[in-house]
């Protein structure tokens, strides 16, 4: 076995995509200490005990997820790209997963402030301007079902949270380096992916799987795919097993995390919770990079494939779009929506994210318009580039540079192939600043 350095000097349209990928990521790091939420510690006490419990719950949802992508889907993803030979793009992976892992951080911070508000009541501490920055209290959490579950608790033991877990990490958790088969490929479908979001399913009950047949690869194409080392396993299942991983990737962001925005995004447009709000932004701000990213290399791996495996394909993401757009639409259920009039818009806010993770992956929406359409107030919210410019302190952990930013691509925003050397373009730049120093500087 010949082990290589991490060349980022080659050119081509990959190693391009994964530059600018990887500089995106880079200049948008940012921590939730650098967010002041002092602010949202009294608006807590103007919150229902509706939208304090849904909040929480919410937030320790979304921890989830982004766990299991910091952890089982980069393992996963990372394999596929050794295979591929992509020094750069195992790099990239690494940056989406320390994003990721600062996102549960984010979560834990924004769940200790709710609940350091709660129990005081007296708002002695409530009042205090000095910013939320620990997450020491995370695990002392409450407002869930009652006083004494914690909402970590809470999503530990719902079983449509865990579901919808269980859906990716059975995608995540096909062995890279195994002999995958048409029957490791599939899924348990909870729907047609042509039937209307009207139809019930109950994912549970359905046994009959996709199947996907072995592709048609011609010798070239796998010869190239598969150069660097011919000790590892290239069939052309094994490419198909690499597509099922980033399909799975991008619908667990793009379809699950996004979905569990609305509540802070509304909460936000109506005045209270705004620097929670602002974490949030940041947190889409990755996940916009990150979601046009692997959905652009998806599209890339497919093409060398013929049609009637394509076709396979898009049929297997959109059975697993189903699976997880219902497990989300469970999930929702089981969250005090109702208590707050929300339930439509959280509905239409759950097709509106599937259309848009299915956009990234190159595929047609899968609700109709009239079904999809979000309410636009919580969307500009997500979008507001102004409220986001000013979330963070002026000097970051990083060094002291000041961040700037650009415009973030919009939700419904075209992915881009890795054929573009501008791809994934979304996000910040950050800039250094030299001074002059002496000797005394470095006096600690």
């Amino acid at each position: 076995m010949t082990f290589t350095a991490m060349d980022w000097n080659l050119g081509g349209a990959d190693a391009d995509a994964d530059r600018d990928t990887f500089n995106t990521m880079t200049a948008n790091l940012w921590t939730p200490e650098q967010v002041s939420l002092a602010d949202d510690a009294e608006d807590i006490h103007g919150l229902k005990d509706a939208e304090q419990i849904a909040l929480s719950r919410v937030f320790a949802g979304l921890s989830a997820i982004e766990s299991l992508q910091a952890g089982s889907a980069t393992r996963s993803l990372s394999s596929g790209a050794e295979r591929d030979c992509t020094g750069t793009r195992q790099a990239v992976l690494t940056a989406i997963a320390f994003a990721e892992s600062m996102h549960t951080k984010a979560y834990s911070a924004l769940i200790a402030v709710l609940d350091n508000a709660s129990d005081n009541t007296d708002s002695t501490n409530a009042s205090n301007n000095a910013p939320v920055n620990s997450t020491d209290s995370a695990a002392h959490t409450g407002r869930a079902n009652d006083s004494t579950q914690s909402p970590f608790a809470w999503v530990q033991q719902n079983e449509s949270m865990q579901e919808k877990l269980r859906l990716l990490n059975d995608v995540y958790a096909t062995a890279p380096n195994s002999t995958d088969n048409a029957a490791d490929l599939s899924i348990n479908p909870a729907v047609d992916s042509t039937q209307s979001k009207d139809t019930s399913a109950d994912s549970s009950s359905i046994t009959s799987p996709t199947e996907i047949a072995t592709p048609n690869v011609s010798a070239s194409d796998s010869a190239d795919a598969h150069a660097c080392n011919s000790s590892r396993d290239s069939s052309p299942a094994a490419d198909l097993g690499a597509l099922k991983r980033l399909a799975a990737a991008v619908l667990a962001e793009a379809l699950l995390a996004e979905s569990g925005f609305y509540l802070p995004m509304w909460l936000s447009s109506r005045g209270s919770m705004t620097k929670s709000a602002d974490i949030i932004r940041l947190i889409n701000r990755d996940i916009v990079a990150s979601g046009s990213y692997l959905g652009a290399v998806y599209q890339q791996k497919l093409e060398i494939f013929d049609d009637i495996t394509r076709e396979s394909m898009r049929q297997y993401v959109y059975d697993l779009a189903n699976n997880l757009y219902f497990a989300e639409e469970d999930y929702s259920y089981e969250l005090p929506y109702g208590d707050l009039g929300l339930e439509d818009d959280i509905e239409k806010f759950l097709s509106y994210n599937a259309n848009k993770a299915l956009s990234y992956l190159g595929y047609p929406a899968l609700f109709p318009a009239e079904i999809s359409q979000p309410n636009p107030a919580v969307t500009d919210e997500l979008n507001d580039m102004e409220s986001l410019a000013s979330a963070l302190k002026p000097a970051s952990l990083f060094g002291g540079s000041g961040i700037s930013f650009g415009s973030t691509a919009s939700a419904s925003a075209t992915t881009r192939t890795p054929s573009s050397s501008t791809a994934t373009s979304t996000g910040a730049t950050s800039a250094n600043k030299a001074e002059e120093t002496s000797d005394d500087d470095w006096d600690f």
